[in-house]
C-alpha cells in the first residue's frame, strides 16, 4: 500500500460529502463512506472484491439519498481498478455487472426514480472508467514489454562479447600452444643432437645451432606478429604468416631433428585461400610435433598435401610404435580440430593397426575463399 493509495482514498471519502449531505441518517451515510474508501485500500490485491464491496454499499447509500443510479466516486475508482489489473474479459464483464446492478437497485426499490434518459451520461462514465483502467493496463504492458526486450538485447550483448572474449582466449592459446610447443620440441631435439655429434663433426654441429637459432628466431617472429596483430585489433586468422610455402622449410628443419619425411606435394595451380594454407602449415607441424614428442623407432613419415576438385587433402602418417594417444588427452589435437571446423572442414585422427598414427583433414576451397 503506497501513499498515494491512502491519499486516494481520503479523496474518496471527501467526495462522498454531497451524498452524505442529502442522506436522512448522517451516522449511517458516513459509516459507509468510510467503508467505501476503506474498501479501496485493497483495490490492487483484489480489485474485484472490491468492486462488489463499493457495489454494495453505494446501493444502501443510493436507497438513503434516493439518487436514480447508485454510482458514487468509489464505485469508478474499483471499475478502473478492474480494467487497469484483471483481463479484457474480466473487465467487460464488471461493466456490465455494474450497470445490471444499478438497473436491479432502481427497480426493487421504490425510493430510487425509475430510468431516464438522464441515466445514460451515468452508464457512459461505467463504461469510461473500465477502459480508462484497460487502456493503462495495455500501456503498462507495453512499456514492460520494451524493457524486458531492451533487458533481453542487452544480456545477448553481454553474452555475445563474453563468447567472444572466450573464443579469442581459446586462440590464442592455440596459436601459442603450435607456436612455443613446436619451437620448443624442435630446439630440446636439435640440442641433445648436437652435444652428441658436436665434437666429432664440428660442421654439422654448427649446422645443428643455425637450426635451433633460425627455429627460436621464427617463433619470436610468429609470437611478435601474433601479439601485434592483437594489440591493432586484427583477427590472426585473416592475416597469417605462415602458408603452403612455408612447408618445406618446416620440414627440413624436422629431418634436421631426425624425423625421416616423405613429402607428396600434389596441388594443382591455383590460388590457395591464405586461412586454408595457414591451416595446413599449422596440421603439419603440430603433428610433426607430436610424433617427435610420443612416438618411438619412428622409420617412416609422408607427409601428403593433394589438391582434389574443390577440396585440399592434407595427410600425416607416421609408423612409430607408441605413437597412438588419446584424442582426449591431447590440447594438439583438440586445437588441429577447432582449426579445421572453422575452415568448414573435418578432421580424422585414426590408430593404425600395429601402431602408427594418422591425422587426415579435409579442408573446402569454396567456403575458405568467400
Amino acid at each position: 500500500m503506497s501513499p498515494a493509495d491512502i491519499i486516494l482514498s481520503a479523496g474518496v471519502f471527501a467526495a462522498f460529502i454531497p451524498y452524505i449531505h442529502r442522506s436522512g441518517n448522517m451516522p449511517l451515510a458516513i459509516g459507509l463512506g468510510t467503508l467505501n474508501a476503506t474498501l479501496l485500500l485493497a483495490k490492487k490485491r483484489f480489485p474485484r472484491v472490491t468492486l462488489a464491496g463499493c457495489l454494495l454499499l453505494t446501493a444502501v447509500l443510493a436507497v438513503l439519498t434516493r439518487r436514480s443510479y447508485p454510482v458514487t466516486p468509489a464505485t469508478l475508482v474499483a471499475l478502473y481498478a478492474v480494467g487497469r489489473y484483471c483481463t479484457r474479459g474480466m473487465a467487460l464483464a464488471a461493466a456490465v455487472l455494474t450497470i445490471l446492478a444499478g438497473f436491479f437497485a432502481a427497480q426493487v426499490s421504490e425510493r430510487i426514480p425509475s430510468y431516464t434518459l438522464k441515466n445514460v451520461q451515468v452508464l457512459g462514465w461505467v463504461v469510461l472508467a473500465v477502459l480508462a483502467g484497460a487502456w493503462v493496463r495495455t500501456q503498462r504492458a507495453r512499456v514492460r514489454y520494451v524493457e524486458e526486450r531492451a533487458e533481453r538485447a542487452e544480456r545477448g550483448r553481454e553474452e555475445e562479447a563474453r563468447r567472444r572474449v572466450a573464443e579469442e582466449r581459446v586462440r590464442i592459446a592455440r596459436e601459442l600452444h603450435d607456436i612455443v610447443g613446436h619451437a620448443l620440441m624442435s630446439i630440446s631435439v636439435l640440442s641433445s643432437v648436437t652435444s652428441r655429434i658436436i665434437e666429432r663433426d664440428p660442421a654439422a654441429g654448427r649446422d645443428a645451432l643455425r637450426t635451433i637459432s633460425g627455429v627460436s628466431n621464427s617463433a619470436l617472429r610468429e609470437i611478435r606478429s601474433t601479439l601485434s596483430l592483437l594489440r591493432e585489433g586484427t583477427e590472426p586468422l585473416k592475416a597469417p604468416e605462415r602458408g603452403l610455402d612455408d612447408l618445406c622449410t618446416l620440414i627440413e628443419q624436422a629431418r634436421m631433428s631426425g624425423l625421416p619425411i616423405t613429402m607428396k606435394h600434389d596441388v594443382i595451380r591455383r590460388e590457395i585461400p591464405a586461412i586454408i594454407g595457414f591451416t595446413v602449415y599449422r596440421i603439419v607441424q603440430e603433428s610433426l610435433t607430436n610424433i617427435t614428442r610420443h612416438a618411438e623407432g619412428v622409420t617412416k613419415v609422408i607427409v601428403a598435401v593433394i589438391c582434389a576438385n574443390d577440396y585440399l587433402d592434407v595427410t600425416v602418417v607416421n609408423d612409430g610404435a607408441d605413437a597412438t594417444f588419446s584424442e582426449g588427452d591431447g590440447i594438439g589435437i583438440q586445437g588441429m580440430r577447432e582449426r579445421v571446423t572453422a575452415t568448414g572442414g573435418r578432421l580424422d585422427t585414426t590408430a593404425l593397426p600395429g601402431g602408427g598414427f594418422r591425422v587426415h583433414a579435409r579442408l573446402p576451397l569454396k567456403e575458405a575463399s568467400r
